[in-house]
């Protein structure tokens, strides 16, 4: 099967990345559809927009380069094999919301493709088109036949209902017609529901209109998040866990409970929430997500145990960053593989398991100045054995830092206020910095291991 062109996969995007409940009500006629379309996903594209280019004041400027020095210590080369670090990048796909109406308008809610009253079918050439150009440039575009038959049998229909000031979209697989994905739709929201179990459903369904035997796979709980115009250049963005998510995959016969499975669960929760206000210059991110747990399959499969992850972050132009309420959840972090814990970190264990910190930034004097409360206090274990790496000079074992840091970009970072402290294993290679103290690093060459290690050193600021 041909695979959607980029413009169709956005319009479908639009229509399912921002759910709620159907509500029941009268279709609408295409007509009424694709006029709602242009003026509410209209509406909400643009402004939203407007939101999130209006949030490049809002961000201090600065490396941050202290904040993750400091940060970066708490978890070692270990930390950084168990959270990857996650790139967004756009690929150049510009985001044009004229453009993704037009499409959703002129390809999809067609009179056309009314097949039943609200019951929208899509297409078979938005996916399955093959254009050819001869030697003389002529392009022949024909739809390809065994690309088509499959995309009959996988049934995708829209189901829409118009309920006042909702419009309710709902996305069908399969010959029963289940409906993993709803959506819905007003002037000032956009919101998408995944139902796990129904997905399951159709899952079921599609390999057996294929002949195929269904995937070794269990799947329950429910993901919905909604984006939501507060005002002009106003948007927030929500995701929410409504009900517990558990995902298990594994190849035909394994159990799904044992070693071979995939397996991903998090707790319901209120995972995040974004508030973009680009006109008054302000914003927020409240972070909440609920214990989750990963288990990979395989030799080098691993087992994370985390209880949570929490944050709050307040934006302001020109104004310091505030994050409040940074945690782990409420117990021990862990990575584990074959049953052994190779990583631990505990995070303020004895104080509350959490901390604020400020960062501020001085851009004509180019410092930038870390300050937490009550303190940062990050315990970590490492066993390489069980990691399977090898173990470099040494490994750090906690970070804790009671007051306030500055740094210039140098090297050197001054204590300006309580202590400073990282302890390291073997010992010789931590240290503990008092307020006018400074601390320095330098790389040094290891020609045991031939790699870099940090040679850190407290003492008088230069």
């Amino acid at each position: 099967m041909r695979k959607p062109t980029g413009l169709f996969t956005l319009s479908l995007f639009a229509l399912g990345s921002l759910g709620v409940t159907a509500c029941g009500g009268d279709p609408p006629s295409p007509s009424q559809v694709r006029s709602r379309l242009s003026s509410d996903l209209g509406h909400v594209l643009t402004e939203s927009a407007a939101a999130s280019d209006g949030a490049s004041n809002m961000i201090p400027t600065g490396s941050y380069d202290l904040f993750s020095r400091v940060l970066g210590q708490s978890g070692g080369a270990a930390t950084q094999t168990m959270l990857a670090k996650v790139e967004n990048q756009a690929n150049g796909m510009a985001f044009d919301p004229d453009a993704i109406i037009e499409q959703l308008n002129t390809t999809i809610f067609t009179n056309a493709n009314e097949v039943e009253a609200g019951i929208y079918a899509i297409p078979a050439d938005l996916v399955c088109s093959q254009t050819s150009i001869d030697g003389l440039g002529n392009e022949t575009t024909v739809i390809d036949p065994d690309c088509a038959a499959s995309w009959a049998k996988l049934a995708l229909r829209i189901r829409v209902e118009d309920s006042s000031s909702t419009l309710t979209f709902a996305v069908q697989l399969g010959a029963n017609h289940d409906e993993p994905l709803e959506l819905s739709l007003t002037h000032t929201s956009l919101a998408v529901s995944v139902d796990l179990d129904e997905a399951e459903d159709a899952t079921v369904a599609i390999a057996s209109a294929f002949g195929q035997q269904a995937p070794n796979a269990s799947l329950s709980g429910k993901v919905t998040g909604k984006l939501t115009i507060l005002g002009t250049a106003h948007a927030a963005v929500a995701l929410t866990v409504d009900r517990a998510i558990s995902i298990a995959v594994a190849d035909q016969g394994a159990d799904l409970a044992g070693a071979d499975a995939l397996r991903v669960a998090s707790a319901a929760a209120d995972v995040v929430t974004v508030e973009l206000d680009g006109a008054g210059g302000i914003g927020s991110l409240d972070l909440a997500l609920g214990a989750t747990t990963v288990h990979t399959p395989g030799a080098d499969g691993f087992d994370l145990d985390l209880p949570g992850a929490t944050a709050q972050v307040t934006l302001a132009a020109g104004q310091p960053l505030h994050i409040d309420h940074v945690g782990l959840g409420d117990r021990t972090t862990t990575l584990s593989k074959q049953g052994a814990v190779g990583l631990a970190i505990d995070l303020n264990p004895a104080n509350g398991r959490a901390f604020d910190a400020t960062i501020a930034f001085d851009e004509l004097a180019g410092t930038e100045t870390l300050s937490v409360s009550p303190l940062l206090d990050a315990n970590i274990t490492q066993n390489h054995t069980v990691l399977g790496d090898v173990a470099g000079r040494y490994d750090v074992t906690r970070v804790r830092l009671d007051g306030s840091l500055r740094g210039d970009g140098s090297d050197q970072v001054a204590v300006l206020g309580g202590t400073f402290a990282i302890t390291t294993n073997p010992a010789q290679y931590g240290f503990s910095a008092t307020a006018g103290q400074c601390v320095t690093g330098t790389d040094t060459f290891d020609p045991a291991t031939g790699d870099y290690y940090t040679q850190w050193a407290a003492g008088v600021c230069q």
